[in-house]
């Protein structure tokens, strides 16, 4: 008898805690509380870093173009309303391909030199050399897989006529510049 009256006496507190949860909530005055408002979290990116303008040359066309100085070594890609918005030091060839106003033709995310020592990515080809096309890639490996020049020498000729950038540059290049884009040669 005893376990009995000690269930009794539980359900009795049971009730009588929910009875006073009840009292306690409504009797009083408490009101309604109402849910508070969920706001959807929304990632933002951190603003970007201004771009490097870093001298566009003087009369390097207009519209949405990729510009490329052979003396100073540059790329800059220029948005229809003239703002540059990313600007980066390249490899290429003294003089090479010539100056003029030329447009992206094509584009491969892989390819090989002519002679296939060498293997590149992001290939966005803008005007016709000695036999191939030349156009802005990644800094080229070896069969070996070794890079023919560091991006610390980025900035310096270094190319046999196509215009190297960094990896990421290149990738960047790639997805920005669509055939058709105009590409602007300067000195």
């Amino acid at each position: 008898m005893t376990q009995m009256k000690l269930v009794m006496r539980a359900m009795a507190l049971c009730l009588i805690a929910i009875a006073m949860s009840l009292f306690s909530a409504t009797a009083i005055g408490a009101q309604e509380v109402p849910p508070v408002p969920t706001v959807p979290v929304v990632e933002v990116p951190p603003p970007a870093p201004a771009p490097d303008m870093r001298g566009l040359p003087f009369n390097s066309g207009s519209g949405r173009r990729v510009v490329y100085s052979m003396e100073q070594q540059r790329v800059w890609w220029v948005e229809e309303n003239g703002a540059v918005v990313h600007t980066y030091l390249v490899s290429g060839r003294y003089k090479t391909p010539g100056e003029g106003t030329y447009r992206v033709f094509s584009k491969s995310r892989y390819t090989t030199s002519i002679g296939g020592g060498a293997s590149m990515q992001w290939m966005v080809r803008f005007a016709q050399g000695r036999g191939a096309a030349i156009g802005f890639h990644s800094i080229p490996v070896n069969r070996s897989g070794q890079p023919l020049q560091s991006e610390d020498e980025l900035g310096s000729y270094r190319s046999h006529g196509c215009v190297r950038q960094s990896n990421w540059n290149a990738s960047l290049l790639y997805e920005w510049a669509q055939v058709g884009t105009q590409v602007v040669v300067v000195k």
